[in-house]
């Protein structure tokens, strides 16, 4: 079978990268060809989309209503002082669209239920929810499910992590209000204690997998939950048995 051919432009921006066993002269013009929503530009969004841009992904749509707050800056590495009073989306797309010229970034400055309401037909190759909200979480991922859209979501607290996947493009498996009920506990970062290498830590470790997924033919991203401790440098796998969604 004869090999594709990459542009000079691709070799040169991501030759190193094409070197990665996984990923090779294939995967990178797959990855030019894959679009992807990143939910939240937080302290897991900003990390995220970092890594995504510069992996090459052809099309990265940023979702966030909110501005940036002097408190946000010791974890949200997109964003500086000066940058105090404006919207994350158009920031974090100022700042990254000049890093390559393949990825083509679109910024929405909303939510994402709002979002859904204006962007009925937009599809992705996947979703990324890096919210801090249960709600929403549980709306990305039913979403998702009723669009066959693969879909990852990342939390984290204090020094702890969690990685949660389905891959809905393949199989009707469950979603994330099977595994995390709805509860009357405010679980929003603003509330809770963290360090900013714990949001690197977790958001590198699933844009790895998400880098590898969709630089294979089929985006071939795994079902999985990963609980993640820094303190200890414990990922544990759960096992999860089959269950019918009822969503």
């Amino acid at each position: 079978m004869a090999q594709p051919e990459l542009s000079d432009n691709l070799i040169e921006q991501f030759g190193r990268q094409i070197l990665v066993p996984g990923i090779d002269e294939q995967g990178q013009l797959n990855l030019s060809k894959r679009k992807v929503a990143i939910i939240g530009l937080g302290a897991l969004g900003t990390v995220a989309s970092q890594y995504l841009i510069r992996s090459g992904i052809g099309e990265v749509h940023f979702i966030d209503p909110d501005k940036v707050e002097e408190s946000n800056l010791h974890r949200q590495i997109n964003y500086t002082l000066e940058d105090v009073g404006a919207f994350k989306a158009a920031i974090s797309k100022n700042k990254l669209q000049r890093i390559n010229d393949i990825t083509k970034i679109v910024s929405h400055q909303t939510n994402y239920q709002n979002y859904l309401k204006e962007n009925e037909n937009e599809n992705f190759d996947l979703i990324f929810d890096c919210t801090d909200n249960h709600a929403n979480k549980i709306l990305s991922s039913q979403h998702s499910k009723k669009n066959k859209v693969a879909y990852v979501s990342i939390s984290i607290n204090s020094t702890e992590g969690i990685y949660f996947s389905q891959n809905y493009q393949k199989e009707a498996t469950f979603c994330f209000a099977c595994l995390f009920p709805q509860t009357d506990i405010n679980h929003r970062c603003l509330n809770s204690a963290m360090i900013g290498p714990v949001a690197g830590f977790v958001t590198s470790l699933a844009c790895t997998k998400i880098i590898f997924a969709l630089a294979s033919d089929s985006n071939n991203l795994k079902n999985e939950i990963s609980l993640i401790d820094l303190l200890t440098s414990d990922i544990n796998k759960l096992q999860l048995d089959k269950i019918n969604c009822p969503h």
